[in-house]
């Protein structure tokens, strides 16, 4: 059994976490829907893949990553407001 983490270091990778999954669920719904989704040259190699991932079918399976990603940053938020009202309403009963 292994011991939880301290309250701040939680905090701070679950703001990373949140951050993170804001910034990249946004990027890419925005490049799928817009359809700026440009593969890397490699994967010209295989030029049926490349024209899928631009395609209308990569197109959204691109918008759907990005917005389970946006679902994932609203549910890390969550967490984390919820653990510092925990935290914070503890702190504060503990003062009486």
């Amino acid at each position: 059994m292994s011991t939880p983490r301290p309250f701040f270091l939680d905090a701070i990778l679950r703001s990373l976490r949140f951050f993170y999954l804001l910034w990249g669920g946004l990027l890419l719904a925005t490049l799928g829907w817009y359809g700026r989704i440009r593969p890397p040259a490699f994967l010209w190699r295989w030029p049926e893949l490349a024209t899928w991932v631009t395609g209308p079918w990569g197109r959204g399976v691109a918008i759907g990553l990005g917005l389970t990603m946006l679902i994932a940053a609203l549910l890390e938020i969550w967490e984390l407001v919820d653990k510092l009202l925990v935290n914070f309403m503890h702190e504060h009963e503990r003062e009486r």
